[in-house]
């Protein structure tokens, strides 16, 4: 049988009392930083963990997390959760995640995260009908990528959309186009209304014509069936702008599939530095989004509130600014553009 290390084995290699090494493995500041040092090196040595049930009991809470999210397939949302599940570790918290790729499954682990006494969640919403304030009535949670609005919770830790729509627009335009195109998922969820009001208001600014909004699937083969609709507007449009990293791919695997030339015959604006938009020849011009610094904001949110130990009673939406980052995929107007 394995040696149970307990909290009093660790007192008594540091040389304190069993409440004092309580106190420094906890963080509080009124304890000496040289003791906790040496209370931690005896924890250390010793393989000491703390029994998080019999504290989770005397503090009513869990010290566990749960990051509830539509896949990982996109990377986006995989950068998304390395910054919560590392946030959560710095700041002393375990981190559980589940992918809510269907409706049932979403509301599922809802259910099974708060029957695991979480003390709080950070949420990408799946569905524009989900309603998460009744959870967030007994629970913290922070949304973010996407939110519910009134539906959802009290914090929101969001993309500036209608900046970035607006940083992609004014691109093109300083190139010369006249005629952008919009390329954007058909769910009704917030980033994509979000987006799609953020590119006609950007036109409007700038006294531009309204262009074609062109809507699919948010995948790769959703991004390839909208090209076909695309192509049959290139006397039409000289650039477009995709709001999905999935669906400019496929765009990407249209236009080589049909011999077309980027920028020379499109110029084409993403959403997203992923990993593959910067491997393309040319390589692609896209906004960036704060991925990673999303999700540690809304890591450090939620366990602000757990720690207050009281939900907000407003909704808090923290938007962050996307970056543009200029690549080969977009130029001025050819001939042929015009």
């Amino acid at each position: 049988m394995a040696l149970v290390i307990r909290l009093t084995d660790v007192a008594r290699r540091a040389g304190v009392s069993t409440p004092t090494a309580s106190r420094a493995l906890n963080g509080v500041s009124s304890v000496d930083a040289a003791l906790r040092e040496r209370v931690l090196m005896a924890a250390s040595e010793l393989g000491y963990l703390p029994n998080r049930v019999a504290r989770g009991l005397r503090q009513q809470r869990t010290g566990i997390l749960a990051h509830l999210t539509v896949g990982l397939r996109a990377s986006f949302h995989a950068r998304l959760a390395e910054g919560v599940q590392q946030t959560a570790l710095d700041l002393g918290y375990s981190m559980i995640l589940g992918t809510n790729f269907d409706k049932p499954r979403d509301v599922n682990y809802a259910k099974v995260f708060e029957s695991y006494g979480v003390d709080g969640m950070v949420v990408v919403p799946g569905f524009p009908d989900d309603n998460l304030s009744g959870l967030a009535q007994r629970l913290p949670i922070v949304e973010v990528d996407r939110t519910l609005g009134p539906l959802g919770s009290a914090h929101a830790v969001l993309l500036d959309n209608a900046g970035a729509m607006a940083l992609a627009v004014e691109h093109l335009h300083s190139l010369g186009h006249e005629r952008i195109a919009l390329m954007a998922g058909d769910a009704p969820v917030s980033t994509e209304l979000e987006r799609r009001a953020g590119f006609s208001a950007a036109l409007r600014a700038l006294s531009l014509p309204a262009g074609p909004v062109i809507l699919g699937e948010y995948t790769e083969e959703g991004g390839r069936r909208a090209s076909k609709r695309l192509f049959e507007l290139l006397g039409e449009v000289s650039a477009v702008v995709v709001t999905t990293n999935e669906m400019l791919a496929g765009l990407v695997l249209a236009t080589r599939e049909r011999g077309l030339r980027l920028p020379d015959d499109l110029s084409v604006t993403g959403l997203d530095d992923a990993r593959w938009t910067r491997l393309t020849q040319p390589r692609m011009t896209v906004v960036e989004q704060p991925a990673y610094e999303m999700g540690v904001m809304a890591v450090k949110l939620l366990v602000k509130v757990v720690q207050a130990g009281r939900l907000p009673a407003t909704q808090r939406v923290h938007r962050m600014p996307g970056r543009l980052i200029v690549g080969g995929s977009t130029g001025p107007p050819s001939r042929r553009q015009t």
